[in-house]
C-alpha cells in the first residue's frame, strides 16, 4: 500500500534501530521533499515525475550484450514505481529493461530509504549510486542492494550490498580496485520477492550503513577501505533499475518473459 506524502511529512525522522534521532540531531539532516517521491501520480502507467527522474542511465550507458535500457518500461501504477523487463524487440536486444535515475541531482551524505519488492525472476532488481569521471573513466559505485533471487550466491532470502572502485585502462579495461566487499545479509520473513521490505542506506563521514526493515545489517567503515577507493565521500546520482547481467545465457536467463520490480517510495534525509 502506498503511503501518502502527507504521512511522510508528518513523521520526518526515519525509524532505525535507535539511530533515528541520532541522524537528525548529529547531522541536522531534514526530510528532502524535492528529491523524495511517493510515486502517487494520478492515473496508471504514468511517466515518473520528470523534475525528479530521468528514464536513462546518468552516464548514457545503454546496457550490455544481454539487455538494453528502455525508458518506456519505467512508470507509475497503483501508487508504485514499476520497473519492467521484457524480451527485446530489436536485433541484438535480448531484453529491454526499465530504469530511473535522479534528475540533475547527486548525493553524498544522508539517509536514503525505499520500500520495495524485487522481481520474482532470474533478474536483478537494484538500488545503487554511481559516478564516472568523464575525463579518465574512473568509476565509484555503492550498491545498496542487487537482488538476484534464484542464484545460489544470492538467494531470495539474501540482500547483497557492495561497493566498487573501477579504474580503466586501454590494456585491461575496467578493473575493480576493491573486489572483495560483497556481503549477502540474511533477510527476515519470506525474502525479497514474496514480501515488501524497507531498505535504507546511511552515508555519513565515518562509513556506509545498510538497513533492512529498520535494522542495521551491515556497516562498511571508511577506515577499512583504501582511501583512494572509498566511494562514500563521492557525489553520485541515485539509480533504481532492473537488468540482466551479461553472463546470463541459456538456463541462467530470466525464466519468465516479463518481470516487475516494484518501489512504493523513496525518501531522503540530507
Amino acid at each position: 500500500m502506498a503511503i501518502s506524502a502527507t504521512q511522510a511529512y508528518a513523521n520526518p525522522t526515519p525509524w532505525l534501530d535507535g539511530t533515528g534521532n541520532w541522524i537528525k540531531n548529529q547531522h541536522n539532516w531534514q526530510f528532502n521533499s524535492s528529491a523524495s517521491d511517493e510515486f502517487n501520480q494520478a492515473g496508471n502507467w504514468q511517466t515518473p515525475d520528470t523534475s525528479k527522474w530521468n528514464r536513462y542511465h546518468p552516464t548514457g550507458w545503454l546496457g550490455n550484450n544481454s539487455f538494453t535500457y528502455n525508458g518506456n518500461f519505467a512508470y507509475t501504477h497503483n501508487g508504485n514505481l514499476v520497473l519492467e523487463a521484457r524480451p527485446g524487440n530489436q536485433i541484438g536486444d535480448k531484453h529491454s529493461c526499465g530504469i530511473v535515475s535522479s534528475t540533475d541531482r547527486t548525493f553524498k551524505y544522508g539517509y536514503f530509504e525505499v520500500r520495495a519488492k524485487a522481481a520474482n525472476n532470474n533478474i536483478a532488481s537494484s538500488f545503487w549510486f554511481f559516478n564516472r569521471n568523464a575525463a579518465n573513466g574512473e568509476q565509484f559505485e555503492i550498491d545498496v542492494y542487487e537482488h538476484f533471487p534464484y542464484q545460489a550466491w544470492n538467494s531470495h532470502k539474501k540482500m547483497k550490498s557492495n561497493i566498487h572502485h573501477f579504474v580503466w585502462s586501454q590494456s585491461t579495461g575496467n578493473v575493480d580496485q576493491i573486489p572483495y566487499y560483497e556481503a549477502p545479509a540474511d533477510m527476515p520473513n519470506n525474502g525479497v520477492v514474496t514480501d515488501w521490505h524497507t531498505y535504507g542506506v546511511l552515508r555519513e563521514p565515518g562509513g556506509i550503513h545498510f538497513y533492512v526493515d529498520g535494522v542495521n545489517v551491515r556497516t562498511i567503515w571508511k577506515s577499512s577501505v583504501p582511501a583512494a577507493s572509498y566511494p562514500g565521500d563521492v557525489e553520485m546520482p541515485l539509480i533504481l533499475d532492473i537488468l540482466v547481467y551479461d553472463w546470463q545465457t541459456g538456463a541462467n536467463e530470466p525464466a519468465q518473459a516479463r518481470s516487475f520490480y516494484y518501489v512504493d517510495y523513496i525518501r531522503i534525509w540530507n
